[in-house]
Parts: structure tokens; sequence; C-alpha cells
């Protein structure tokens, strides 16, 4: 007897929006430098398996210095999900490898976190469709690894709903040891979320929590912990008929459920009525070291104009212009600082915090992968010098794969008086999201100078009228540009 789950309509309609092939004439880089990409994947066509979509999401997860990335692709003979490994250094330990293979199917936004020192990946599909076979219900499931070569398919799950499936929404948290589930399934008019493993498939009846909304639909699921409280939360994306349940949606799921807010700004209320864009992933939602829970989300309708990071359950919020951006990523590092990625066009985008998180510093850019044409996901993880950047990109013939590259911090320049006169002095302040830095080379009209303790460089502004270029260059930092205007 065959089970009635079918396979989610999402991955079928894009698949078919995929044409043409072609053989990337390159072997993957053994390492890169910050801005350098490095293929992870190794699809070779749009329209032969094995391949990826443009809506399947890859997954981070720090272990010691390396980074585990985990993505999901059809292959030859059913749907899989394979890893790769990266260095500190950015270079490539394991290359592409399956993990779990030959699935009917499995969801596109699998979540990868350390638990207890291992490689706890969770998931949901269905690895046939007989009914009452081993993992068909449809449930949360879960796979896990001591090294990240080898996964072993979990003995429970990490849901009672049986439609995880098919979710718009999925995330894992580790909350002290304990994994909590959070995702949108079922009717998705809301979020669930479950804590810890159930020995049976599916979890018992009641063993869920949930959040529903009067009006259809939610997505885009995310959890965090904050490091302080120990509070869990969740996050989702809605677009509810109901206003006040429209956009960006947080509320604290553990130890006790409290009241969704909605996230300030998330929606738009213009000539279009009230409004928002849907994120292009799950939502950006970390707990920051020394505390709190943090969301980035992008504001705007018609058109995105902004991304707004927004320190939950406060007034605290801080915008960065990013006009037509997508893909928003939100990591924290060690010391505090948050670190925001986005795509916008063909480039990507990061700006870091101070350690307090409460000012920006400058944005940093980078390039989309050689050969490619279109960004569409990202994941990221941060240490306190380097932030590592995964991303899916397609080429002109629609073949996508997953990249990785580092971006460290970039430095803040400014000069003053700007307007300058000709000849005249100019103090250079550098800093690192207001941080001064020392030893940093300013150069500004063929002079260089080095900035002291302050973060400080005087410099002989040039002897000709027009616009002249200063730059910042320190070893571990994106280099720092700025123009004056010397009359």
């Amino acid at each position: 007897m065959t089970s009635t789950h079918s396979r989610p309509w999402r991955r079928a309609l894009i698949a078919g929006l995929a044409a043409g092939a072609m053989t990337l004439g390159m072997a993957p880089a053994a390492m890169a430098a910050p801005g350098d990409w490095t293929q992870l994947s190794a699809f070779p066509s749009t329209t032969a398996k094995p391949k990826m979509s443009i809506i399947d999401i890859p997954t981070v997860a720090r272990f010691g210095s390396a980074l585990q990335v985990v993505w999901n692709g059809e292959g030859t003979s059913g749907e899989n999900y394979y890893t790769a490994i990266v260095d500190g250094a950015g270079a490539v330990t394991t290359p592409s490898r399956e993990i779990i293979s030959n699935w009917s199917t499995v969801t596109e936004n699998a979540a990868l976190m350390s638990l207890g020192g291992q490689r706890f990946l969770a998931f949901s599909g269905l690895q046939s469709t007989t009914t009452g076979a081993p993992y068909t219900s449809g449930a949360e499931y879960y796979a896990t690894s001591p090294d990240g070569q080898t996964f072993t398919l979990g003995a429970g799950t990490l849901s009672h709903t049986t439609t995880a499936y098919g979710a718009y929404g999925n995330d894992i948290v580790d909350n002290a040891g304990t994994p909590v589930w959070v995702g949108n399934a079922g009717t998705t008019n809301g979020v669930s979320w479950h804590s810890g493993i159930s020995p049976t498939d599916p979890a018992p009846d009641g063993s869920d929590g949930h959040f529903g909304l009067t009006g259809c639909c939610a997505y885009n699921a995310a959890g965090a912990r904050d490091p302080a409280t120990g509070a869990v939360y969740a996050a989702f994306y809605s677009n509810s008929s109901g206003s006040a349940e429209q956009g960006v949606q947080v509320g604290q799921i553990l130890p006790t459920q409290g009241a969704f807010t909605q996230a300030p700004g998330s929606i738009t209320t213009n000539d279009y009525g009230t409004n928002s864009v849907a994120p292009t992933q799950r939502i950006a939602l970390v707990g920051r070291p020394g505390g709190g829970i943090y969301a980035a989300y992008t504001r705007g309708y018609p058109s995105v104009t902004s991304i707004r990071v927004w320190h939950v359950g406060t007034g605290d919020t801080m915008d960065v212009p990013a006009p037509q951006s997508s893909a928003v990523s939100l990591s924290a590092d060690p010391s505090g600082r948050l670190w925001l990625t986005f795509a916008q066009g063909d480039r990507i985008k990061v700006v870091h915090t101070n350690k307090a998180a409460t000012a920006f510093g400058a944005m940093g850019t980078w390039g989309a992968p050689r050969g490619t044409v279109d960004l569409w996901k990202t994941a990221t993880a941060a240490t306190d010098g380097t932030l590592d950047i995964v991303a899916t990109a397609s080429d002109k013939t629609e073949k996508v794969n997953v990249w990785h590259t580092q971006a460290v911090r970039t430095l803040s320049i400014k000069g003053s008086p700007n307007p300058v006169r000709r000849g005249a002095d100019v103090t250079f302040t550098v800093t690192d999201a207001g941080d001064p830095v020392s030893g940093v080379s300013v150069k500004f009209g063929g002079r260089t100078a080095t900035t002291n303790g302050a973060g400080k460089a005087t410099i002989v502004a040039p002897g000709s009228r027009g616009k002249a270029g200063a730059s910042a260059k320190k070893a571990g930092f994106n280099e720092g540009k700025a123009v004056l205007r010397v009359r």
C-alpha cells in the first residue's frame, strides 16, 4: 500500500523553470582569501540530476574552527542531503559528499547545529512512499554525526505534526542540551515547536506547542535562544489578512509561551495599503553572547528599501539602507558583534556592529562567485575576526551550486575638515564600528601616514582642486574608503 503523502509542490514548480546545461570548467579551489569564492557542491547541470533548486537553503554550523555546510538536492535515485567541511582558513577539508541518500522527498530547509559536541541535523521528508515504513509519517526527523563525515538517522522524532515534510519553515535550537524544533507545518496558519526527542514516530499528541493566526499564512520560521536568560524565541513571516498578524512575528516559546509581537517596521502602509515584502529564506534571528535576541528583516513595499535589526522586546532598532536586497542572514560572534549579510544584485554586502551591538561600522562589498549571475540564499557563521558566508548562486544556464567565502570587518575612515583647502592638514580617523584602530596605513593624495592609538593620522591635502580618495588598510580588515573634496 502506498502513502497518500505527496511531494511538496514548491520543488516541482521551481524545477519546471530550469533549462539548459553547462559543465563547470574548473575544480573547486583548496583555499580562498576573503572575498574569493570556493565552490562546495558539484551539480553539473540545470536539467539532469543531480541538481539543486533556487529554493534550496544551505545550513551551517561551526565545530571548533571548522565550518560544516549541509544542503539538499535531487540525486539520480531520489533526494539527498550533501555536506562539505571548511577549515578556519577557508580551505575545504571534506569535499562534497552525500550524507542522507535516496529519500522520496526531503525538505529544502534543513537545520544544522552542535548538540553535546555532535553534529545534529533536523529535517523532514519521506524516506519512501510505503505506508508504515520507517521515516514515512512526515514528522520532523534528525540525524547525528560525531565527525561530520557519516550521519546516522535518529531513532525518534522531533514533532507530533505529520506535515513537517512539507513545512514552509524549519529550524532547530539547542536549549541547554535539549533540541527544540521550530517550524511552519500543517496548514501554515502559525508556528509550531517541539522540545526534546520523542521515541515514537510521530511524537505523542499534545507534545507540540503552537501559536496560531486567525488568517493564512505563516512562513520562514526560525528559532534562537537568549544565552543570558535561557529563553527560547521563535519568529516567522506572515501574510495574514489581519494587519496586526502581518509581517515578521516574534515571540517567546520556552520555558513558557509568551505573546507574539509584530516586528517594528516589518509592514508598510502607503497607497498600496498595508503590505510587506516576503523574506526569501528563514527569518534572520540570533541569540547574542552577553544576552538578547536580535532579528533582521527587510523593510519597504512594493520594493525593499532597507534592512532593520531589532533588539527583540525593546524599542532599540538599527536600519541599514539596502534597496532591492534579499537573502538576509544575521550572525553573532563570541565578542557580541552582530554581522548582517544580504544579497543586493550581484553583490554580497556585509556590515558589522560594535561589541555592544549598538552601532554599525562600514559596509563591505564582495562580488558574486565568478561565472554566476544570480544570488539566491545565504547562511553565515561569525568568529571574532572572520565571517564565513555560504551562498547559492546560479549561472546563465540557471544551474545552481553552493559556494563559500570569508569576509572580514570593514574599516571606517573619515577625514576632517571636508571639504579641505589645498595644502592644508587633514586629520583622518579610522574606526572599527566606532572603536579607534591604531596601526592603519592611511593613503590620501599620494601621501601616507599611520594611525596612532586614537585611530588618527594627519596628511597634507593635495595642491589641486577636485575630489580625492582616501583609503585605510590594515592586515585582518577589509579596506576602508572615503572621498574628500579639495578646494
